[in-house]
């Protein structure tokens, strides 16, 4: 392979981890990307110098993150038939090629996307993480905890927690008629409510996606219960779907005017509710606890527990 085509690999496997959520420099040498996320570090060679591939290999090289030190992983992308890492994950192009195709699905449908198989020495220094606890529904973590103290603009350790959403879709049907005048509630959408602290979510299109929550991770609990959202909603669809219609008749010369509300009914609605759990990265400064939505990057404006006393 030229060394142009090596260039362009760096420059694609850097989109891959990226989208993985890894925070990548460029490096001068002794290899070519390095990529940091959490406790997890990954070097990047990209060669077919057999000698620079074995050392490589072999070295073994450690960071420092969070005040533990840490073994990284290696990459190793080669055209070089002959060459066999013990240490390093190697990518062919066969397996650049599925990653890269991978990485662009996960940014446009925006769903979960990491690394897998490989040799790794991520949990050997600090700990292995503990199995999941079980699938549930989830919005897909998409920024590291580094990247939340960024956007938070202070240090400070940073916390995964997963904030419980009642997810609703709602259908509405039938219409009502009164002296001529006919008033449809067709009509359908979906929409969040954090069940801890009654406040509407605001996420887009995008779909929940069924995946495993991390026991390492705070999962509250909810507070408002199914029944109590799905009350409570079902009684603002009934406000916003009621149309006031003004009716004209005549009598002889006489015009009469007035204003009817036509409401639907409950049977006029169906709601479908699911729990969801939505990433919040909470960074807890010196003096400040200030958290970051994992899914968009965005920083709350109000705590995701607001109105909750915590004990």
């Amino acid at each position: 392979m030229g060394e142009l085509i090596h260039t362009h690999a760096v420059t694609e496997i850097r989109r891959v981890l990226e989208t993985a959520g890894y925070d990548c420099e460029i490096e001068e040498g002794p290899f070519n990307l390095s990529a940091v996320r959490d406790t997890k570090c990954i070097l990047v060679m990209s060669s077919d110098d057999t000698g620079l591939l074995q050392r490589f290999d072999m070295t073994p090289y450690t960071i420092t993150l969070n005040g533990t030190k840490v073994r990284c992983d290696k990459i190793i992308f080669t055209g070089s038939s002959y060459f066999q890492p013990k240490e390093s994950d190697l990518w062919t192009r066969e397996k650049l090629l599925k990653y890269i195709g991978d990485a662009a699905a996960a940014r446009i449908w925006s769903m979960p996307f990491d690394l897998v198989g490989g040799p790794s020495y991520a949990y050997t220094n600090v700990g292995i993480r503990q199995p999941p606890i079980g699938y549930d529904l989830v919005l897909p973590l998409r920024i590291s905890g580094q990247e939340a103290a960024r956007v938070a603009r202070q240090q400070g350790n940073t916390v995964l927690r997963m904030i419980p959403y009642w997810y609703y879709q709602y259908k509405s049907g039938g219409e009502a008629t009164y002296k001529g005048k006919s008033v449809s509630f067709d009509e359908e959408g979906s929409g969040w409510i954090n069940a801890i602290n009654d406040l509407p979510g605001q996420f887009g299109d995008v779909v929940p996606q069924e995946a495993e929550l991390p026991q390492d991770a705070e999962v509250m609990a909810p507070v408002t219960s199914m029944d109590d959202a799905k009350e409570r909603v079902k009684a603002d669809l009934i406000k916003k779907l009621t149309r006031r219609v003004r009716i004209k008749t005549t009598a002889g010369d006489a015009i009469f005017a007035e204003e009817k509300d036509f409401r639907p009914s409950d049977e006029n609605i169906e709601l479908v509710f699911k729990k969801v759990y939505v990433p919040v990265w909470q960074v807890r400064g010196k003096k400040d606890i200030v958290e970051v939505n994992a899914y968009s990057g965005e920083e709350l404006t109000l705590p995701s527990d607001e109105g909750c006393e915590v004990f």
